[in-house]
C-alpha cells in the first residue's frame, strides 16, 4: 500500500506555493486556527477519488482570485515511487479534477492508485457523531466501507441518481411506467447491496472490537446497529419493488422515497444499555477512536489494506482513555499517521518517533 513522501501545494486554499516532506510513519501538523493545517490533509485525501475529507467544492479549493490548483505528491507503493499531479480543468463552466500517475491519465493507471490507497479519517465534528443527523452517520459508515471497496462510491451515486429520476418519473403530468419500472427495479438492487454492504461493515466493526477488548482496557463495551423500520427483519427484492410501487402516489406529493437505505440511522449501544448519544463529547470521541481502531484492524489483518490515517484536529479533548487508544494505534500498525492539533505540546504523551511540523512558521 501507499505511503505519502512529499507534497507540494499550488494555489491551494490559503496557500501559494507550500512544498514539505513526510516521515513514513507519524507526521504532527501543529499550528494557531487557519494556518492551513487541515488543508493540508484535504490536499492529501484529494489523491482519492472524491472531493476530499471535506468534501468541497472543487472551485472553492482554488485559491482567491487564481484559475486553478495544483498538487503534486511522490507516493512509495510497494518501495517503488510514483509521481501524483492533482489539479483542476474548467469545461462548460464546470470544474473536474485530474489526476495523473508519471503523467498517465490513462483508467488503468488511475485504477491502480485507487487500489493502492486508503484512508481512515477523524474530523473534529465527530466528536458529535450520535448527536449530529443521520445522514451524517450513514456517511461515517460509508467511508469505513470504501476504505476497504473504492468502487463503493459509485454504487452510492447510482442509487441516488436512481431516486432522483424516480421523482422525477412520478411528477410528470404523463406517466412513463415502463421507464418507472425500470428504474425502481434499479432502486431495489442498489438500495439491497447498501444494506448489505453495511450490515457487513458494521460486523466486521464488532467483531473486532469484541477481538481487540482482549488485549486494550476499553472505557466501553460498544456494539453497532442499522436502526431501520423498513429492514429490519430484512426483505426480499419483491417485496422491496412492491412497496416503492404501492408509495408512489406518497412519494410523489412529498418529493421524495419514504423508505431505503438513505433513511437508515446508525446508533451504537454502550454497554448494552444506553445509546452513545447520551455520552458527553469526549466519550463520544472515545467511540468513534474505538471503531477506527477496530476498522484499522480489519483492513491490516483481513484485508491486507494499510490505510493512511487523517486525523484532524486529534489533539484536543484527548483524556487518558482517548491518548492510550490513539497510542494503540500508532503502535500497533505500521502505517502512516497525519495528526494535527494546535499545539505540540497536545502530543506530548507519543513516545514513538514522530516528526512535527510548525504550520503557522511555514
Amino acid at each position: 500500500m501507499a505511503k505519502i513522501k512529499n507534497i507540494e501545494l499550488k494555489n491551494f486554499r490559503n496557500f501559494n506555493n507550500f512544498k514539505t516532506s513526510f516521515d513514513h510513519k507519524l507526521n504532527i501538523l501543529f499550528g494557531d486556527n487557519g494556518c492551513g493545517k487541515t488543508n493540508i490533509l484535504e490536499g492529501i485525501s484529494l489523491i482519492a477519488k472524491g472531493r476530499g475529507i471535506r468534501n468541497s467544492n472543487l472551485f472553492n479549493l482554488i485559491k482567491k482570485n487564481e484559475e486553478n490548483f495544483f498538487i503534486n505528491n511522490n507516493l512509495e507503493i510497494q518501495k517503488n515511487n510514483f509521481d501524483i499531479n492533482i489539479y483542476t480543468e474548467k469545461k462548460d463552466n464546470k470544474f473536474k479534477k485530474i489526476i495523473s500517475v508519471n503523467d498517465d491519465l490513462s483508467k488503468e493507471s488511475l485504477d491502480f492508485l485507487n487500489e493502492s490507497i486508503s484512508y481512515l479519517i477523524f474530523l473534529p465534528e465527530m466528536e458529535r457523531l450520535f448527536q449530529a443527523s443521520p445522514s451524517y452517520r450513514r456517511n461515517f459508515i460509508d467511508r469505513l466501507i470504501f476504505s476497504s471497496k473504492n468502487d463503493y462510491n459509485r454504487l452510492i451515486n447510482k442509487y441516488k441518481k436512481s431516486l432522483t429520476e424516480r421523482i422525477k418519473i412520478l411528477q410528470t403530468n404523463k406517466l412513463d411506467t415502463d421507464w418507472l419500472n425500470n428504474i425502481e427495479r434499479e432502486i431495489c438492487s442498489f438500495g439491497l447491496d447498501i444494506y448489505n454492504s453495511r450490515i457487513s461493515q458494521i460486523k466486521h466493526i464488532n467483531n473486532e472490537l469484541n477481538t481487540l477488548k482482549k488485549d486494550h482496557q476499553f472505557q466501553f463495551d460498544v456494539e453497532l446497529k442499522i436502526k431501520d423500520e423498513f429492514y429490519k427483519n430484512k426483505i426480499s427484492f419483491e417485496d422491496y419493488l412492491k412497496n416503492l410501487k404501492d408509495f408512489r402516489s406518497y412519494d410523489k406529493q412529498y418529493g421524495g422515497t419514504k423508505f431505503g437505505p438513505h433513511r437508515s440511522d446508525i446508533i451504537s449501544i454502550i454497554n448494552n444499555d444506553i445509546e452513545a448519544s447520551l455520552l458527553s463529547t469526549g466519550q463520544q470521541k472515545t467511540v468513534v477512536l474505538m471503531i477506527l481502531l477496530a476498522q484499522c484492524n480489519y483492513l491490516v489483518n483481513f484485508k491486507n489494506i494499510n490505510p493512511i490515517l487523517l486525523f484532524d484536529e486529534i489533539g484536543s479533548h484527548l483524556d487518558n482513555n482517548n491518548r492510550q487508544l490513539l497510542l494503540d494505534m500508532i503502535n500497533k500498525f505500521d502505517i502512516q499517521f497525519f495528526l494535527t492539533g494546535t499545539d505540540k505540546n497536545l502530543f506530548s504523551f507519543v513516545s514513538t518517533n514522530a516528526q512535527f511540523y510548525n504550520i503557522t512558521e511555514l
